[in-house]
Formats: C-alpha cells, structure tokens, sequence
C-alpha cells in the first residue's frame, strides 16, 4: 500500500484566497461570500496579510465549505469560542483570505494504490500534512502535542527535534 501527497507552496495557496468577512453579533452570514464553493466540501486554509492562521476541513459528508466557515466566521455560530476570537482580533485591512482545497482537488493530490483511501480519508490526509507543512499560526499546539508525543516516548530533547522537523537549526 502506498499514498502519494502534492503539498502546493504556500505562496501559491495564499495566492488563489478570496475574501471572507467577520460576521460580528447582528450580522448576517451567507454562504454567497463564498461563491461555487460554498457547496463543496474538502480542506480550506485561512491566511491574512501573508501569513497562514488555519488548516480546517469540513469533516463529512453533510458538511459544506459554507457551513463549516460559517462556524469560524459568525460570531454567534461559533459562540464566541474555537477561532472566531482569534479572527476577530486581526487588523483588517487586509482582509482575511480563505483558499479552498474541493474534494476534486484533494483527490489529485492526495493519491493512494493498494487500497480504497475514499475522499474523505483524502480530505483528513491533506489537512493533517498542510498543518505540518505550513505550521498555522492558530494551531501550535500541534507542535506542541508533537513534542509532548516524544518527550512521553524518551527522546530527550523534542524541542531540537521539532525545530529540526521545521526545517530550522538546533
């Protein structure tokens, strides 16, 4: 069994964004925001001013990318709570940018032989690497579960190792 993955630079990723808007208490979201995607489901990247904030997915098949944003986006869809604050506590401009990865897409970059991986294992796949890859600004603590992970398994100093892992120098 083998899986295959395509990681796009994150320049291009940051690239191909459109726009979403804070839906502060009182207002409205729509899902028109998002245009053709609002339908589709997959992974999406969150990014603003040049810098990757978030890696999400939309989890199943009911789950939409209009819906799941929806969720990071409208202050009372989210309750306040997950990242909503998080955005909220951006400068604006420049505007907060989503880029999309649909499911078609995932399924071209993430290719699998010797077993039936399905879309949404693509889907789970891609959002796991893209976290690794690009290291979100709202999501460190996948860095630091990481560390925990290794410290519980003996390595000594996991912090050199994460940083090596990151590309950087001990």
């Amino acid at each position: 069994m083998r899986v295959e993955t395509e990681i796009p630079p994150k320049e291009q990723v940051i690239r191909d964004g459109c726009p979403v808007i804070l839906s502060r208490k009182g207002i409205k979201w729509t899902e028109s925001r998002l245009g053709k995607m609002a339908k589709e489901m997959g992974v999406y990247v969150i990014h603003h001013g040049g810098n990757i904030k978030y890696v999400g997915k939309t989890g199943s098949p009911s789950m939409s990318f209009g819906m799941r944003l929806r969720r990071e986006f409208q202050q009372s869809a989210s309750a306040g709570k997950h990242i909503y604050p998080k955005l909220a506590s951006l400068t604006v401009p420049p505007e907060i940018m989503v880029s999309f990865f649909p499911s078609a897409t995932v399924e071209k970059l993430v290719r699998a032989s010797g077993m039936d991986l399905g879309t949404l294992g693509a889907i789970e796949i891609l959002e796991t690497i893209l976290i690794q890859a690009y290291h979100p600004d709202f999501q460190r603590h996948h860095v630091k579960r990481a560390v925990a992970y290794l410290r519980k398994l003996g390595y000594s100093e996991p912090d050199e190792f994460m940083q090596l892992f990151r590309g950087g120098s001990s």
